[in-house]
């Protein structure tokens, strides 16, 4: 099998009740299509953030394309290499996105799911809702007791304090307080994390994280600038609660080693398959964590596509407990539209609270493209 052309189908998705990437009217998606001589064809989608779908589009087009022409798409493990060497000219999220649509031929040239070829550990995860930056704590223990009662065992909180967030910055305490009404609403047995999304300085990530040590959260996530590896190494020596890190850390795996050793800078290392390096990127990024007996929990794909390959990559592995659901809802609004958006059938979570491994070849779920084509606004080949 050789790969005859790579392309990008560009669609603008209306941006509905989504409040993300700071969305007017509409969503800008992308849709990459790796072809091949045998008909079967590998899709990814593009989407924010990052520069874009069209700038990941034309950096795919333009610099990865050419050294892909010709090849056997099997060779994964090889374009995953050579394709890293790009990097001066093409962003992880392009890498990212080929890695992906490979895998997807891979899959559909051997007529199984992804997570097969990779070696299935389960079939099912329990997911958990993550917020969107709502403004007052009672909105977040209502969402929290909402989904609850749809039998979902976990839900995590994104201050409205974030620091994209158009509107009056408050105080840490306001975050506290949000962090106490969803435990006192959803009492003892749901698991709650908090997100802060690199927002505190070390007082202020001290002061929250002996905070919600008391409410009994199951993880602190991203108190600290990303990159901060002395400040985490702090924190982690004043606090109980575990810490992860590593969401958006550049370099993807090869930059991870130093948050493990020779000191611990984070419990969890975390990662998806848009921005550490597809499929390949991830499965070794939590091979690498449980090495170290660590989790490596998965974090949300972006996208309808990016979601399915992490769902592959977290049935292939032990050390995942959750699956992020990460809907960019308004308060009030309980949808869950985006986790499946452009997709011919929606990924189905029961009535336990527990999303199901995909059993269809590649990815397992066809595009819906009559809904693509019907706002396809370019296209970049």
């Amino acid at each position: 099998m050789k790969i005859t052309d790579i392309r990008v189908v560009l669609h603008a998705r209306p941006a509905g009740s989504l409040a993300v990437f700071g969305t007017a009217d509409t969503l800008p998606m992308g849709v990459l299509r790796v072809l091949t001589d045998e008909g079967i064809e590998g899709n990814a989608f593009l989407s924010l953030p990052g520069p874009g779908p069209e700038a990941v589009g034309a950096e795919i087009v333009t610099y990865l394309r050419p050294l892909l022409l010709g090849e056997d798409p099997l060779d994964i493990g090889r374009h995953w290499r050579r394709l890293g060497g790009m990097s001066h000219f093409a962003g992880p999220i392009a890498l990212g996105s080929v890695d992906i649509a490979l895998w997807d031929i891979a899959g559909k040239a051997a007529g199984l799911p992804i997570h097969r070829l990779l070696g299935t550990h389960r079939t099912s995860i329990p997911v958990y809702l993550s917020s969107g930056h709502h403004g007052a704590s009672g909105d977040y223990a209502d969402e929290a007791l909402y989904w609850k009662e749809q039998g979902w065992r976990a839900y995590k909180l994104h201050p409205s304090r974030g620091p994209w967030v158009q509107r009056e910055r408050l105080p840490v305490s306001a975050d506290i307080e949000a962090c106490t009404a969803v435990r006192e609403a959803t009492g003892p047995d749901m698991a709650l994390m908090l997100d802060s999304s690199w927002d505190y300085d070390h007082s202020e990530a001290l002061r929250v994280g002996r905070a919600i040590e008391e409410l009994d959260y199951l993880w602190y996530e991203d108190p600290l600038p990303a990159h901060d590896l002395h400040g985490y190494l702090e924190l982690r020596r004043h606090l109980r609660i575990p810490l992860m890190a590593t969401e958006i850390t550049l370099g993807g795996l090869h930059t991870l080693p130093q948050w493990l050793a020779p000191q611990r800078a984070t419990d969890f290392l975390r990662g998806d398959v848009v921005i550490k390096g597809g499929i390949t990127g991830l499965i070794k990024i939590a091979h690498l964590a449980e090495a170290f007996n660590m989790n490596c929990e998965v974090h949300d794909g972006y996208n309808a596509l990016g979601n399915l390959a992490n769902l592959h990559v977290v049935m292939a592995i032990a050390n995942c407990d959750f699956f992020e659901v990460l809907p960019f809802n308004r308060s009030g609004d309980h949808g869950l539209e985006h986790l499946s958006y452009g997709l011919a059938q929606p990924l189905e979570i029961d009535g336990q609270g527990l999303l199901h491994a995909p059993t269809g070849a590649g990815l397992g779920i066809e595009i819906d493209w009559e809904l693509i084509d019907s706002a396809r606004s370019g296209e970049i080949a």
